[in-house]
């Protein structure tokens, strides 16, 4: 095709192509309507592999699959943090006290993209292949761990049964926060292909949403989805007309491009832009928004928080002085005034402190974190944080009353964070033999060099870039010989995922707790999930690398309550305080969802004021957010 040779000149001509369609307004560079193209920054850049569509495997998820393409049994409604059926028939009927069968009812008169019609078929055929392919697909883990038996009732009612207690049966076999482990496939295009499903790329893959993939990118810069002429035949087609007649994904390039092409209005919404470029961009565009008109302007909301995960089980990074002598070291206040232009909320616990989840943990905790006292007496948190950082920011000329005070800083900048003290933390390292040398860095105990790596997002994710910059900043100022080094997130994911690959990485993949369900990220705190600390293989969970037994037991035990009870959310909280108490991960903050729009050609975006959904184009619940969006009528 025309357009797809285009991008086979060069990477960075894909990245930054514009036409003068964009300067006309009439014609987007992939040829369609601006007037009806809702466009977005992709959340990872550019794909490595855009063909690799087959949800079974690991497969290019940055490119609105979950968003407009997938569809699940249950989702989730992101501003209340409850469940609802999408292409189950209401909840899943309970069929014995243990809570381990269940009974599940489809919704009729919901088809594929072809044209062909979804039933529990496709539902027992996606589990079939998950259990017989489960050593080679990469991506089914979850759902074999959990289930254990299933049977078809009829075309729209199959039943399962569970490995264990399932309390949590609609967020796990539908979505939970950003999208769902139980991804279901098209029998009639993957039972033919026998053993070659696992190789299987799917593209373009066939869908079951109300969008179909029109063209992408073979370089990974772009996928355009277009609307289904059947969208009221989709699996969430019964939430209203979408109003985008097309959805463009696209890395447009580095931010310093991006912001320039955000300002022409040559697309609608951003993905983590720094806030400085963000200011920029308002300043030469009035219809360039940020989620809040006041500080800290950014939607905190995420189910996920920005921490540094350790492999704990590599010296000398399994010494729990160690771990504490590098919390207290990052200055996190300067971290984020650098990074974030002082626009974030601290988290000291290890998950997000928002509305929901603040009254559950942080609330409950935090007396633990006031009293916390490490082995010498010292008392390491800073319930001051807040306050100070308020202060430091009016000082240099941020405007006061765009600044919380009193009651507000806590829900503002958070409750508080470690204090950041480089003596304590050298005294912590002396205290386990590792002494600054003559050049000015610490040394491991025998007296060798300590040197060590911090893995860090690349430009496709500048917030978190730099951040991760900033850090190493703190820590090479308090004589740590650390390298931060930026990956693509291919490579972020593979750090991620293996051992032999990881001794500090900033992450947010087991941070990820929404409601009182904390099991959706810590059930992977299990010695299954445990690997050798230089292994090569790789990591199905626990990318925080927890060894301790103590959590693993409270993980199982949990297992068999319902995730609201009072006795499951206090194992929750008492995880938190194991974790926190030997520094297992350094949470750091909320993930600032720096997340501007654009309203010169679509309005009603997700707002402070107006928040029916989560303001992510990266989440399963941007379909809320596709069909409550309006044209403005810009040409």
């Amino acid at each position: 095709m025309a357009r797809l040779g285009r991008y086979l000149l060069a990477p960075v001509l894909g990245a930054l192509m514009t036409t003068t369609g964009f300067a006309q307004g009439a014609m987007t560079d992939v040829g369609t309507p601006r007037s009806e193209t809702l466009i977005v920054q992709a959340f990872d850049g550019r794909s490595a592999n855009p063909s690799a569509q087959n949800p079974l495997n690991s497969y290019a998820i940055w490119r609105g699959f979950r968003e407009l393409g997938w569809s699940f049994l249950w989702e989730m409604d992101t501003a209340t943090g409850e469940s609802y059926p999408e292409l189950a028939d209401g909840f899943p009927e309970v069929l014995n006290d243990e809570r381990t069968q269940f009974r599940v009812k489809l919704r009729e008169g919901v088809y594929w993209s072809d044209g062909v019609e979804f039933t529990a078929d496709d539902v027992i055929y996606t589990l079939e292949t998950a259990f017989k392919y489960r050593e080679q697909l990469t991506n089914v883990a979850t759902v074999t761990n959990y289930v254990k038996s299933w049977n078809k009732v009829d075309d729209y009612t199959f039943e399962i049964e569970t490995v264990r207690p399932a309390y949590d049966f609609t967020t796990v076999l539908g979505v939970y926060t950003w999208g769902s482990q139980f991804n279901i496939v098209p029998k009639h295009i993957f039972e033919p292909l026998g053993d070659e499903v696992v190789t299987f790329q799917n593209a373009p893959a066939v869908t079951l949403g109300p969008y179909k993939i029109r063209e992408f990118d073979p370089n990974g810069f772009w996928q355009l989805w277009e609307l289904r002429e059947d969208w009221e035949r989709s699996g969430w087609g019964n939430l209203g007309e979408p109003k985008p007649r097309y959805i463009l994904y696209k890395d447009f390039g580095t931010e310093e491009t991006r912001a320039l092409a955000f300002v022409q209005n040559q697309y609608d919404v951003d993905t983590f832009m720094s806030p400085d470029s963000i200011d920029a961009a308002k300043a030469r565009n009035p219809n360039i928004e940020t989620f809040s008109p006041t500080f800290p302007y950014h939607d905190m909301n995420d189910a996920c928080s920005y921490g540094i995960y350790i492999n704990g089980q590599k010296a000398p990074f399994d010494m729990p002085e160690v771990r504490w002598a590098l919390a207290l070291t990052v200055n996190l206040q300067q971290v984020g005034i650098s990074a974030m232009s002082g626009q974030f909320k601290a988290g000291a616990l290890p998950l997000a402190d928002t509305p929901i989840t603040g009254p559950l943990y942080y609330d409950e905790l935090r007396s633990f974190l006031e009293e916390l006292t490490l082995a010498d007496g010292y008392k390491p948190f800073n319930p001051n944080f807040g306050a100070e950082l308020a202060e430091t920011l009016a000082a240099q000329g941020v405007d006061a009353s765009q600044l919380p005070s009193g009651d507000a800083i806590r829900d503002g900048f958070g409750m508080g964070w470690w204090k950041h003290d480089p003596e304590q933390a050298a005294s912590l390292l002396e205290s386990v033999g590792m002494v600054k040398g003559a050049d000015g860095y610490f040394a491991l105990p025998d007296g060798s060099p300590w040197t060590f790596e911090l893995v860090i997002p690349g430009d496709w994710n500048k917030v978190m870039q730099r951040i991760g910059f900033s850090i190493a900043d703190s820590w090479r100022q308090a004589g740590f010989n650390v390298s931060a080094r930026q990956v693509d997130n291919g490579e972020f994911t593979t750090v991620q995922n293996t051992n032999s690959r990881n001794e500090l990485q900033l992450n947010w993949s087991n941070s990820c707790t929404y409601n009182s369900n904390w099991q959706n990220s810590w059930r992977q705190f299990t010695p299954n999930n445990v690997q050798p600390a230089d292994s090569t293989d790789q990591l199905s969970g626990n990318y925080m690398r927890i060894t301790d037994e103590r959590i693993f037991d409270l993980v199982a035990e949990s297992a068999s309550l319902e995730t609201n009870a009072p006795e499951f959310i206090e194992n929750g909280r008492q995880i938190a305080r194991y974790l926190v108490e030997d520094m297992q991960m350094i949470n750091l903050m909320n993930i600032p969802t720096t997340i501007p729009t654009n309203s010169t050609y679509w309005t009603n975006f997700p707002k402070q004021d107006n928040f029916y959904a989560t303001p992510y184009t990266w989440w399963s619940s941007f379909k809320q957010t596709v069909v409550r969006i309006e044209p403005t009528g810009q040409q």
